[in-house]
């Protein structure tokens, strides 16, 4: 959250909410109450300043020196170990508890579902290097276009890996 008032300035938090959602939310999710609870802490421990009570007591924070400080030594630090969080994997980790149909009208929701997430990445790749070409932000939408494009082959390998899922057999269900 430091990171992006630093970079869209002051802000409520739902507006923080939805620019979390926009610039950052295909790989790190913050939930509305997640950001109202961060606030608080942040601004607890002297990162962020709350200006003034607006419409429905809403209020603009700031990152503060003593925020920005923070956020460069926790980038410096750099990150801690990735860890794989998809839903998908868990259905098919123990899928075998599903009927072979049910599998193939999950799979096939999800492969449509990243096929367009593929196809928006490479479309945003494409604008922000005609208009912002922002490196940084290139780099992010270029990991997710070739994510998706990770997901795409490994879709494409199911059928050998899970037979009994699309074999003709367990079509005719």
């Amino acid at each position: 959250m430091l990171g992006l008032l630093s970079q869209i300035g002051p802000t409520n938090g739902n507006a923080l909410s939805r620019s979390a959602d926009v610039l950052i939310g295909d790989f790190w999710t913050l939930t509305r109450s997640q950001v109202y609870r961060e606030l608080q802490t942040l601004e607890d421990l002297g990162y962020v300043k709350a200006g003034p009570a607006g419409a429905r007591s809403s209020r603009d924070f700031s990152i503060t020196d003593k925020g920005a400080a923070a956020l460069k030594e926790w980038l410096t630090a750099g990150p801690a170990d990735e860890v794989i969080r998809m839903p998908i994997l868990l259905t098919i980790r123990f899928g075998a508890g599903l009927a072979p149909a049910r599998m193939r009208e999950i799979l096939t929701a999800f492969s449509r579902r990243h096929q367009a997430k593929r196809e928006f990445y490479g479309e945003l790749e494409a604008d922000m290097r005609s208009t912002r070409n922002d490196p940084y932000e290139i780099a992010t939408v270029r990991f997710g276009r070739l994510f998706e494009a990770a997901v795409a082959e490994w879709l494409l390998e199911l059928p050998e890996l899970l037979p009994t899922v699309f074999n003709e057999r367990s079509a005719e269900e």
